[in-house]
């Protein structure tokens, strides 16, 4: 049963877009550093439900997700087997659903634990409430029965596993973000600057050929960090809601620049990984020939992990960036869901631009490194401009 369903969720792979699609989702690529720093912003947030927010997200997100995967002659042994397929197989660790009719679910293993204790220390709380949501959304999917779903054990406060109970008896529907396809611009055809060293072709296929997807525990480790296939929907969703909930307490920018440090974070831990694996070593290094050399290879590595087809415009060493990006996933996830925005959207990508030429030219730890370049979206394709632009300067 289990290579028929798995089947089901085979990469596909757009080498136009630089897109990755799994189960008919688009997937981005990102490593626990950034998805338990971008938890702790949202959930930290005293002003709002950041939680409430996370849990709605990934229930929504995950209900469409694992019914599109789903067919109408499966038995319910098959859709149980299949939501915990699909959760494995992203990256997000094992959930047991043998007792999911009794009101509990177990879970062994975590990419969000693993993420929380590697890079923010034990809680005193429990940590997994995009578990939670996926958890609503998938026995929705599977059963058709409104539940709501608590963390009661987690592993991130010292527990053996994390246990999580099903109360049945709910009413309120899942909510469901409307959109519609975004109508853009034509992208110009930039020239693109390029490194006679670097085959970025050659790195885009064998990163795009590696077997990223959970292992036996359900995790996927891979370039010295814990990786994980999120929806770019799910990216979205929190983000756009983090940014409006806090715009209505008048912390917009700070909610947009919190988002943008955790991002400048990810891009420093999530490559310095990828430049210290055996990956890296095997198939990179010997193409390294100059420090510039390894930002055209982290843009290739970058492109592969379905973050949006952005490519280096102009650079000079050790002081600036521009980069340009035709599909980035935040810009045409807030076409979709809002229309056309009054101010750029892309803080992943703002962020992750200084993380990375704060890690190939910065000096000291990481944490010395964080903050001496900045970077800036002047151009945006969720404000109707026909590609997105980042600008990367050193700070004097």
């Amino acid at each position: 049963m289990r290579a028929t369903l798995t089947g089901r969720l085979a990469l596909v792979y757009n080498a136009e877009t630089y897109r990755r699609v799994v189960g008919g989702k688009d997937v981005i690529i990102h490593c626990h550093h950034y998805n338990s720093r971008i938890q702790r912003t949202i959930e930290g947030a005293a002003e709002i439900d950041g939680r409430g927010l996370l849990v709605a997200a990934a229930e929504e997100v995950f209900a469409e997700h694992l019914a599109a995967n789903l067919r109408e002659d499966d038995s319910m042994a098959s859709r149980w087997a299949m939501a915990e397929l699909l959760y494995s197989h992203l990256g997000y660790g094992c959930i047991d659903l043998s007792r999911v009719e009794q009101g509990e679910v177990v879970a062994p293993s975590s990419h969000f634990v693993e993420g929380w204790l590697a890079g923010l220390g034990q809680r005193d709380a429990p940590v997994c409430s995009f578990t939670e949501g996926y958890l609503q959304g998938a026995i929705f999917a599977a059963s058709g029965e409104l539940v709501r779903v608590r963390e009661v054990e987690c592993m991130a406060t010292g527990a053996a596993r994390c246990r999580f109970t099903v109360e049945r008896g709910r009413e309120e529907p899942i909510a469901r973000a409307p959109r519609a396809p975004a109508t853009l611009a034509a992208a110009p055809q930039s020239a693109y600057l390029r490194s006679p060293n670097v085959d970025e072709e050659a790195i885009i296929a064998a990163v795009v050929g590696m077997p990223i997807y959970g292992n036996l525990d359900g995790l996927i480790p891979a370039f010295g960090v814990y990786l994980a296939n999120t929806p770019a929907d799910f990216y979205n969703l929190v983000s756009i809601r983090f940014v409006e909930a806090m715009a209505a307490r008048r912390r917009e920018k700070t909610a947009r620049r919190l988002l943008i440090e955790d991002a400048e974070t990810c891009g420093m831990n999530t490559f310095r990984g990828i430049m210290s694996s055996t990956e890296w070593e095997g198939l990179i290094a010997p193409m390294i020939r100059a420090p510039a050399d390894n930002l055209h290879a982290l843009v290739a590595v970058s492109n592969a992990l379905g973050w949006g087809d952005w490519h280096i415009c102009s650079h000079t060493p050790g002081l600036s960036l521009t980069l340009e990006s035709r599909s980035g996933y935040e810009a045409l996830g807030y076409r979709e869901y809002r229309g056309v925005a009054d101010q750029p959207c892309c803080s992943m990508l703002t962020g992750v631009a200084a993380g990375l030429m704060e890690l190939v030219y910065g000096e000291g730890t990481l944490a010395e490194r964080f903050g001496t370049f900045t970077s800036s979206e002047s151009s945006c394709i969720c404000s109707g401009e026909p590609l997105c632009r980042f600008e990367v300067e050193r700070v004097v």
